[in-house]
């Protein structure tokens, strides 16, 4: 029985270390800490799956890589680390840390290089030797280990938890420093003597599990985690330590407060924060220049902003925060690429961890510390090669700017910064390459940062690799990011639209009526020239004439006793007496009034008959002299829509089927860009993607001008631009040839319109984005137009009436939303489609209509014309 016993403890003991051990996921790049570290120096990666690391010697664009091995099998690398401004003529070397997976053991290590440097070896060898460098300066013999048997890890250890354990190295490279929620490490590089310290006799909370930490150059450090059990709420902490002798102490606290007490991230608890994942990493990094400290704290999505008082060595407070929204992600990884400039990597991962998206942000924060976005990788210029991401999970910042991103796979990509008036093109290869500043856009520092567009109203006139933009010529259009300061404001941003509304209907729709209103009334607020062709106006001139007569009659007749007066009374008498229309010869007065009467006949007649010829509109040449209102016309309008399901007529198929033949040429200007005939394909989008031919193609004065021949009215097309060449403005043209036939048949004549249809787009301080989209709604509209004699033919004319549907807030951006593009391609897409629901209809009405020319007063009203519009 007690044999029994033994074998059962046993059992019990061996299972207990079965489930302790420690198995970490060694497929993973994302597990425990970073894997990545770099300064101007070396780069080394940790290579867990190999058991190895990748060391490469700068200068980074020479393939001077070595791997070696890790000293044991057994041992499972949690992170690397680097002095920052280790030189030329230091001793090259980097810390790492970890466990054994055999015997849970937690370790420190050290690997010196006693070969010969890279800017050596690069100077005094031949260039056709270069790529074989050799690795014998980093042996297995030189790794120096330090395990801390009293530490062993243990998952269920709540005061020794080493899923949590990070190192930091001082900048010059003399000291390393690790923390782990159950003790400090102190590690003399020089010596090789580690120093060791409890964490409960250390942090102000034994609960503190560390996160990240980094060290300054007068050795402050800052470690930061959370503190708090599973129940408890989220709480990241930050401690700010100092150094003295062989001794760590806490000198001030940080403990980050959610933005308000409803907000998501104060929602958040320490419920399985306690075991490694890789959503509640954090990091940390220290500007001397500046005394600041930047914290990414990624489970909130926020990054942090610590002012150090280096006189009392505390945190000034409030701190200022940065928040991506509501997911998990930003702050992965930060760091400074100089005392202004800070990079923070910064994914997008929804709440339960899914990822969308990684990019590097670089922000300024010169101007009051505040948080204003530079640049983000990748953008328009700087697409990353196909090698790398599209996860991202680190990058590390160099002294001299040089930046290195590593993705989930293990894969690193290094950007180097560029001269002046250069861009570093991260497109292919391991390593950038320069690239000069498309025209457009400059470059006035040494940096990775892309080139600048030109402000709005300078251009660097088509030259590439710029240091600064010109002032562009007085009246050239020249946008923001204009790559000619001389192309003409007018040239190719004018618009062209055959649409024209149709008068309104007059009030009165009755000849007669017309005939009175424009007989009997005068008009004093217009011209002059109202007054004389006014009938009222001359006929009472000729009342007034007519009254003076009979004044004069009246005179003669009382008051003249000379017989010449008599007989001139006679005369007058006998003379307005044969014009007597009214009293038919028997009163003088009624020739008078018969002078007026004569005047009004006039007056109809010429009237009637102008106003007769003022149909159809199409035909209306000049203005209506006869009458004050120099627009009248013969004509009155309706319109309304209908259902295009309706069949047209009889006498309407014949124009619907010319509108439906009429072929389509499609303009396309690109205004003021770089952009070749070279650059640019055409496919038409259907269940596949089909070849289009471009009919004509022309690139001159800063623009780029193509036509291609539409194969139906209702199309896709695509416009692929291969480039990132900026565009300012662009505009769109249909062209449409015309055509006429006639149907005797049908008493009718048929005309198509020929299409000039042109609209411009541009935008003041904007530039046109990556991949506009453009939609021509086509609408046919006809036109019926009765004859003007009952004898003649109906003329029914169509034209399509194109408009361009987009939203200018969407095809036009500005600098900073022109960053967050990524695409190496423009692209411009045009659909072109017939409304398929309605048609618009409109009614055309003949108000004086002939029936015979020989019987110019004989007039009668049309019946209603129909005119249809098809939309």
């Amino acid at each position: 029985m007690l044999s029994l016993f033994k074998h059962l403890a046993l059992y019990l003991v061996l299972v207990t270390a079965i489930v302790t051990s420690f198995s970490p996921d060694q497929s993973s790049f994302d597990a425990y800490g970073l894997k990545l570290a770099a300064n101007d120096i070396l780069l080394v990666e940790s290579l867990p799956s190999q058991y190895s690391f990748l060391l490469r010697l700068a200068p980074f664009n020479y393939s001077l890589t070595c791997t070696l091995g890790y000293s044991s099998s057994n041992q499972y690398v949690y992170a690397v680390a680097l002095a920052a401004q280790m030189q030329a003529n230091s001793t090259i070397r980097f810390v790492f840390i970890g466990v054994n997976t055999k015997t849970n053991v937690p370790f420190i290590g050290l690997l010196d290089y006693t070969g010969i440097s890279g800017a050596a070896y690069v100077a005094t060898t031949k260039t056709s030797q270069k790529n074989t460098f050799p690795c014998d300066g980093w042996s297995v013999d030189n790794y120096r280990i330090h395990n801390f048997n009293q530490f062993v890890y243990g998952e269920s250890d709540v005061d020794n938890n080493i899923n949590f354990y990070v190192v930091a190295v001082e900048p010059m490279g003399k000291f390393a420093y690790a923390f782990t929620q159950g003790f400090l490490l102190l590690y003399n590089l020089q010596t090789d003597n580690v120093s060791i310290q409890l964490g409960n006799l250390t942090w102000p909370d034994s609960s503190f599990l560390p996160h990240a930490a980094d060290v300054s150059e007068n050795l402050l450090i800052v470690v930061l985690g959370y503190v708090g059990d599973s129940s408890s709420k989220y709480t990241p902490c930050a401690y700010l330590l100092k150094i003295s002798g062989l001794n760590l102490t806490v000198l001030e606290t940080w403990i980050y407060t959610p933005p308000t007490s409803t907000s998501w991230q104060a929602s958040l608890t320490n419920w399985n924060a306690d075991t490694y994942s890789a959503k509640y990493d954090m990091s940390v990094s220290i500007n001397d220049a500046e005394s600041q400290v930047l914290l990414g704290i990624q489970i909130t999505n926020t990054i942090v902003l610590l002012n150090i008082n280096q006189t009392s060595t505390t945190f000034l407070l409030p701190p200022q925060t940065l928040s991506n929204g509501k997911g998990i992600g930003m702050g992965k990884t930060v760091d400074w690429l100089d005392e202004n400039t800070s990079l923070v990597l910064v994914n997008t991962y929804s709440l339960s961890y899914v990822w969308s998206a990684s990019q590097i942000f670089t922000y300024n924060m010169n101007t009051n510390h505040n948080f204003t976005i530079v640049s983000i990788i990748p953008n328009t210029q700087q697409t990353l090669a196909p090698g790398i991401g599209p996860i991202l999970i680190s990058l590390v910042g160099t002294q001299s700017g040089v930046i290195i991103l590593l993705d989930s796979q293990g894969n690193y990509y290094i950007i180097l910064p560029t001269p002046l008036g250069d861009t570093s093109d991260t497109s292919t290869n391991l390593v950038s390459s320069n690239l000069p500043c498309m025209p457009g856009t400059f470059s006035s520092a040494f940096n990775i940062q892309p080139c600048s567009l030109c402000p709005e109203n300078y251009s660097t006139f088509g030259l590439t690799g710029q240091v600064s933009c010109e002032l562009c010529a007085s009246n050239a259009f020249c946008p923001l990011g204009a790559a000619f300061g001389n192309v003409s404001a007018s040239s190719l941003l004018t618009s062209t639209n055959q649409a024209a509304a149709y008068p309104l209907p007059p009030q009165s729709v009755q000849f007669e009526n017309i005939l009175m209103e424009n007989m009997f009334t005068i008009s004093f607020s217009s011209s002059n020239r109202c007054l004389l062709v006014s009938p009222l106006f001359w006929v009472l001139i000729s009342m007034l004439l007519g009254i003076l007569i009979a004044l004069v009659m009246t005179i003669l007749k009382y008051c003249a006793t000379h017989p010449l007066g008599k007989k001139t009374r006679r005369g007058l008498k006998q003379f307005f007496k044969h014009f007597d229309l009214i009293g038919e010869g028997d009163l003088w007065i009624g020739g008078i009034a018969s002078f007026a009467i004569l005047i009004l006949v006039i007056f109809a007649y010429v009237f009637s008959n102008g106003y007769f010829y003022r149909y159809p509109i199409e035909k209306i040449s000049g203005n209506a002299t006869f009458a004050c209102d120099l627009t009248l016309s013969n004509a009155q309008f309706s319109t309304r829509l209908m259902s295009l399901m309706v069949s047209p007529k009889a006498d309407e198929l014949p124009i619907f089927e010319l509108l439906n033949a009429q072929l389509f040429t499609l303009h396309v200007d690109f205004v003021n860009t770089f952009f070749s005939c070279t650059d640019v394909t055409l496919t038409q989008i259907k269940d596949i993607n089909l070849p289009l031919p471009i009919s004509s193609c022309n690139s001159s004065d800063g623009s780029l001008s193509l036509a291609a021949i539409l194969p139906s009215h209702g199309v896709n097309l695509q416009f692929l631009l291969a480039g990132i060449n900026t565009i300012g403005g662009i505009r769109l043209a249909l062209e449409g040839s015309g055509t006429q036939q006639e149907n005797d048949i049908l008493q009718a004549s048929y005309t198509l319109v020929d299409i000039t249809f042109a609209q411009a787009f541009s935008a003041s301080g904007l530039l046109l984005t990556q991949q506009p989209s453009f939609t021509f709604q086509l609408t046919k509209m006809i036109n019926r137009t009765y004859p003007l004699t009952e004898d003649g033919q109906t003329q029914l004319s169509g034209i399509w009436m194109p408009y361009v549907s987009t939203d200018i807030n969407d095809i036009f951006v500005n600098e900073n939303d022109d960053q967050e593009e990524n695409s190496c391609t423009g692209g411009l897409r045009v659909v072109s489609k017939q409304s398929n629901e309605l048609c618009s209809v409109a009614f055309d009405k003949l108000m004086v209509r002939v029936k015979s020319v020989l019987r110019l007063n004989s007039f009668m009203d049309a019946s209603l014309a129909g005119v249809r519009n098809e939309t």
